[in-house]
This record gives C-alpha cells, sequence and structure tokens, in this order.
C-alpha cells in the first residue's frame, strides 16, 4: 500500500516539472523574440543614419562601413536606378545578392522590407531589411543591410543554458520542499492513523499529540475527545452490567432461598405461605427492575417521540401525589397553590416528577415532609422537590443521577428512578440539579422551558 506521503511527493514533484517545463519553454521563446525584435528595431535605426547622412551629403561610407562591422554583416547602398553604389562588410556568397536582386524593385517603389527566410552557407538565418532612402518626397535610393542569425542565436543559447540550469536548481529545491511539505502534511495523519487503531483495539487512553492549528489539528482534537468519551461510555458500560447482575441477583437469590425450603417440606403453613409471600415480592421487584431497564434503554435509544401539550402543573402533582399516597405514610406534601401551564409529554413528565417524589419518601422517615413549588423565572419554569430528610453526602451529589447508584444498603434506594427522571427532563431541553446536605434533606430542581 502506496502511503499518502509518497503519493503527495509524486503529486507535487510532477506539477512541479510541468511548471517549471512550461515557464522554461516559454522564457526560451520570450527571451529569442526579444533579441530578434530588438535587433529589427537596431537595423532600422542603422538603416535610418546611413540614410540622414546619405541625403545631407555626409560621409556615409564611413558610417555604412562600421555598421557593417558591428552586425558582423553586410551593408549595401543602390541608386535609384537599380545601380549598386557601394557595399561594405563580409562576403556572403551571393545569397545578399540574389535577396537585392528580387526585392530591390519593391524597396524602390517605397516598400520596406524585412526577411528571415533565407539562409548562409553556413546554415545560419540571414536577416535582411531593405529601406528606400526618400529625400523630398522622392526615392533617390536604397539601403539593405544583412546580418546572419548566429551571433544572436548563440547569445540566445547561452541564456537559455543559464535558465536550463536555474530549472535544474528549481527542481531539486522543489524536490527537497515537496519531500519536506509530504512529511509535515503525513505525519500528524499517522499518528492518527496510530491512535485510530490503538482505539480500535479498546485502548481508549490515547492522547494525540498534534499541535497543528488547522484541519488536521481539529481532527485530532476531536479524535482525543472520541476516545475520551468512548472510555466514559465503556466505563459506564461495565459498571451498568455489574450493576444490573447485582441488582437482579439479589433477589434471584432470595426467591431461590424461600423456593428451597418449601421445596424441602420443613416449613409449616403459616412459613410457607410467608415465603411464598416474599418470593412474589421479590418477584415483583424484579418485574419492575427489568421495566426501569427497558425503559431507560428506549428513553436513551433515541426513538421515542414526545406528544408535546399544554399541561398543568399542578393537576399533574395532585395525579402524583394521589398514587404515592398509599406509600406516604404519615409524611405531609405541602404542594404550590398557583396554576402554571408548561409545554410537556404529560406522560413523560409524570414519570419524571414520580421517580423523583418516590426518592424523596424513601430518603425522609414516617413523619417527615416534602414540599414541592413551581414559579416562572424569565423564560423557563422552575419547579423544586425538596425533602427534610437524611440528605446526601457532598461526596454522592456528582453521580446521583448514574445508573443504580447508591452507597446505601436501604431497599428502594439506588435504582433505576433518578437517571429516567434526568433522560425525560433533557429529553424537553430541560435541566435539572440537586442540592443537598448530609442531615439536613435534599432539593431537586428541575428547569423546564415555558
Amino acid at each position: 500500500m502506496r502511503r499518502i506521503s509518497f503519493k503527495l511527493l509524486i503529486y507535487t514533484l510532477i506539477l512541479l516539472f510541468c511548471m517549471l517545463a512550461l515557464s522554461f519553454f516559454l522564457q526560451g521563446n520570450i527571451i529569442t523574440s526579444g533579441f530578434k525584435a530588438n535587433l529589427k528595431n537596431k537595423m532600422i535605426q542603422y538603416a535610418k543614419d546611413i540614410s540622414d547622412k546619405f541625403k545631407n551629403n555626409l560621409d556615409y561610407s564611413s558610417e555604412a562601413n562600421n555598421i557593417a562591422n558591428i552586425i558582423n554583416g553586410r551593408v549595401s547602398i543602390y541608386d535609384s536606378n537599380g545601380s549598386l553604389i557601394e557595399s561594405h562588410g563580409r562576403f556572403m556568397f551571393g545569397r545578399t545578392r540574389n535577396i537585392e536582386r528580387q526585392t530591390i524593385l519593391d524597396v524602390l517603389s517605397g516598400k520596406t522590407i524585412y526577411r528571415t527566410d533565407q539562409r548562409t552557407f553556413q546554415g545560419s538565418t540571414l536577416i535582411t531589411l531593405g529601406m528606400p532612402i526618400i529625400n523630398n518626397n522622392e526615392i533617390i535610393a536604397a539601403i539593405f543591410i544583412h546580418t546572419p542569425l548566429h551571433d544572436i542565436q548563440n547569445d540566445v543559447r547561452n541564456v537559455k543554458n543559464q535558465i536550463f540550469i536555474l530549472f535544474i536548481a528549481a527542481l531539486l529545491a522543489s524536490i527537497i520542499g515537496a519531500y519536506m511539505l509530504s512529511s509535515l502534511f503525513t505525519k500528524p495523519i499517522l499518528k492518527i492513523i496510530d491512535a485510530a487503531k490503538a482505539i480500535a483495539k479498546g485502548d481508549y487512553n490515547v492522547k494525540i499529540d498534534v499541535k497543528n492549528k488547522d484541519e488536521i489539528g481539529e481532527l485530532a482534537k476531536t479524535i482525543t475527545f472520541m476516545a475520551q468519551n468512548l472510555s466514559k461510555t465503556e466505563k459506564l458500560r461495565r459498571d451498568f452490567i455489574a450493576n444490573t447482575t447485582h441488582e437482579l441477583r439479589t433477589p434471584l437469590s432470595i426467591i431461590k432461598s424461600y423456593a428451597e425450603a418449601i421445596y424441602d417440606d420443613i416449613l409449616n403453613k403459616d412459613q410457607i405461605k410467608e415465603y411464598a409471600y416474599s418470593i412474589m415480592i421479590e418477584a415483583d421487584h424484579l418485574n419492575n427492575l427489568i421495566n426501569e431497564i427497558l425503559e431507560l434503554s428506549k428513553l436513551q435509544s433515541g426513538t421515542i417521540q414526545l406528544n408535546i401539550q399544554p399541561i398543568s402543573l399542578k393537576n399533574l402533582f395532585n395525579e402524583i401525589l394521589s398514587e404515592v399516597n398509599i406509600i406516604k405514610g404519615n409524611r405531609k406534601f405541602w404542594l404550590f397553590e398557583d396554576d402554571i401551564v408548561t409545554k410537556a409529554d404529560g406522560k413523560l413528565l409524570k414519570r419524571a416528577f414520580s421517580n423523583i417524589i418516590i426518592n424523596a419518601v424513601n430518603h425522609t422517615n414516617d413523619t417527615g415532609n416534602v414540599y414541592i413549588k413551581a414559579e416562572k423565572e424569565n423564560d423557563h419554569i422552575k419547579v423544586s422537590i425538596k425533602d427534610d430528610g437524611e440528605g446526601i453526602d457532598e461526596a454522592d451529589l456528582p453521580y446521583i443521577f448514574n445508573r443504580f447508584y447508591s452507597k446505601s444498603a436501604k431497599k428502594g434506594i439506588g435504582g433505576l428512578g433518578l437517571s429516567i427522571a434526568k433522560e425525560i427532563i433533557q429529553m424537553h431541553n430541560g435541566e435539572i440539579s440537586v442540592f443537598s446536605k448530609k442531615g439536613e434533606g435534599a432539593e431537586f430542581v428541575v428547569k423546564l422551558k415555558c
């Protein structure tokens, strides 16, 4: 399997090579065109200099000879009849005379010609400029300037060689840069891959050391955060299984012990009746526990659709209190007077508040009090359920809504009631919190949106 760093290096090098090659080609053509354009302008200027001296009867011969030497070429001057007046510079094996004979009439008719389609004997391209000499709107002579292109070709070749050297240097620098870039880019990705493999094997104690402040850095932080959450989820899962096993094992052990005593036929009639009743109680406890586990799982699965309707909280609590009346003993309930309406799923909200109230009953003595208040605060409704019972240890407060959490051996404490209540409140986009001091009772506060 090819690593991404190798692929990135290859793709980057191909792109850089294409760009540098294109740049080399274009620069070569631009330089060649620039040299040719510059040479053409110089030849035109040379022709004008000779023409000015010719018209003014100055020493044009010396000027023509100097120019021929400068361009390493040939300068010829013809009169208005097409006869050669003089010629200066290098001999070009008759090529210049052939060009001049072919175009002399065109130049003497007033045309300026510029040709690059002839070659010298040595194979070099020959550049020819033919220009009429005009005085008082009359053509009095013609000038021909010839120069081989091999000198300019040598200059262009030298420049291209320099560009090629720069091209190779740039390519080598690009290879080094692309390698460093690919390593810099893929190194954090490889760390993320290793972390993902560790997570897949169940090792959630991973921390990705990536300091990038870009999308890769955000990905590393996200995976680290995911690993932490998975670790918490795995711990909750193990605790849930352990607690569920413990909660199921206790009533099953009781049922088995009582059943064995009855089966051994060592009990009298009253004891059999008593043991049978205990078996029924423990069976009900098991049934309720299983129902709570299923209910909590259903709530946490996100498949429940809320049936949101206007709910009178006063009527809702009156229903709850009438149902828990059988277990309240001599405890007193103090209910708010105002009729406050909220929008919620009445069935689920009733279940949540019932669990909180039952928890309060279980934690107060038989002559205790439970105070239920509800009031509107800005854009939400605050519901308080407070008891004057035994209270909760400060160390236990952060875990009070965990499944099966309890440090008390008292029957009925712990379980899933408060966990279910919290899930239902959160499904309504609400909040639930608890305040307590040991020996001073506990207060559960629920905040719901209006």
